[in-house]
């Protein structure tokens, strides 16, 4: 076999198993925690327990403005509005639905990103951009004085 011949043999491997690997980083299926953003959360599972604290707030001294988050134990907690309701608040699972990496909020542009895959979600933590096919799932808020509590 001639060099020519052994070079383009092998470079149609090496590009085939490199276009397969790539391809397998980005299926659904990865089991790979955290990605490239570090540990994956344990995602809170909403509607459970309804006395178990997973997250609690002190709204006296943490997000006082509208906008201003708390990102803590796998939870994402938003000022939505002024007022100490649970209506001026949104809480959601920081894991991504996709493969399971921590997304992150931008409160610039009041949406949350994964920047393992590229997800973006709204900030009613609907998918605006995949490979994501379902939303962020949403907590359960409860106010009790000036504590906020995320319930599981």
């Amino acid at each position: 076999m001639e060099r020519k011949e052994f070079l383009n043999k092998i470079g149609g491997s090496l590009a085939f198993t490199c276009v397969a690997c790539m391809m397998a980083a980005c299926s659904k299926e990865e089991t790979t925690p955290g990605g490239p953003i570090g540990p994956t959360p344990t995602p809170p599972t909403p509607g459970g327990n309804s006395s178990t604290v997973i997250l609690a707030i002190n709204l006296a001294t943490q997000i006082l403005a509208v906008n201003e988050f708390v990102a803590d134990k796998g939870v994402i907690v938003i000022r939505t509005a002024t007022g100490n309701t649970a209506a001026s608040f949104s809480a959601f699972s920081s894991v991504c639905p996709h493969a399971g990496s921590t997304v992150t909020y931008n409160k610039n542009n009041t949406s949350f990103n994964c920047a393992a895959h590229g997800s973006n979600f709204s900030s009613t933590g609907a998918v605006t951009s995949g490979p994501s096919a379902s939303g962020l799932t949403k907590m359960t808020i409860e106010i009790a004085g000036s504590t906020l509590n995320i319930k599981q």
